[in-house]
């Protein structure tokens, strides 16, 4: 598989790549970009966390993700050439480094672990989306929250609850109650808030 030639991006890589950037930051509730904007730049957030979502036919927020340093952000559309095709708003103050796109050309140009990080990047969120309607498409508010557990990240799994919830399109009373749920059942466990899966082939029998 061509993958197995593919720089892995990690956070080192990832700074060394946008060196010589401008650092920016932003307070908590700031927005990064909204849907519609033209794309002048490519960002990496460094610290804190950004949120990105849409508006639904009632003007409801419908999270698609969540980004937690250190990523790249909106690198489809920046590739494309496209305007951004949903918001993302910052939930705690962060830090971004800015890359202005005739900087990312240049140094797509003469930079060849630049280009496998950023296919590692969209490979890695492509993966992400497929789980996502996997789980909106076919499960119940159960499978989904044990499906996400399942397959979490450390970085997914370190979310806030109500961020979780916000993802499986669950009220956070609801995740609340299912993953009280689970812990009865000796999958998982929370202290502070913290999740830690203690069976996950019991939450594959749940998918299964």
């Amino acid at each position: 598989m061509i993958i197995k030639y593919i720089t892995k991006s990690s956070p080192e890589s990832l700074m060394k790549a946008f060196a010589g950037c401008k650092e920016l930051t932003y307070d908590k509730d700031e927005f990064l970009f909204h849907a519609g904007d033209e794309v002048t730049h490519m960002d990496l957030l460094v610290n804190g966390d950004l949120q990105v979502f849409k508006y639904d036919g009632n003007l409801n927020e419908v999270t698609l993700t969540f980004f937690r340093p250190v990523c790249i952000v909106a690198e489809w559309a920046v590739i494309q050439g496209i305007p951004y095709p949903a918001s993302a708003r910052f939930t705690k103050k962060s830090t971004i480094l800015r890359m202005p796109l005739t900087e990312v050309q240049n140094r797509l140009n003469s930079n060849i672990e630049l280009n496998h990080i950023l296919m590692h990047s969209l490979m890695n969120k492509i993966e992400t989306l497929n789980l996502a309607i996997n789980r909106g498409l076919t499960m119940d508010a159960m499978q989904r929250v044990a499906h996400f557990l399942f397959y979490g990240t450390p970085d997914s799994l370190a979310l806030k609850q109500t961020q979780m919830a916000s993802l499986l399109y669950l009220r956070p009373e609801t995740f609340s109650r299912i993953l009280k749920q689970l812990k009865d059942q000796g999958l998982v466990d929370t202290q502070k808030g913290e999740i830690t899966i203690l069976d996950k082939e019991g939450l594959l029998k749940i998918l299964a």
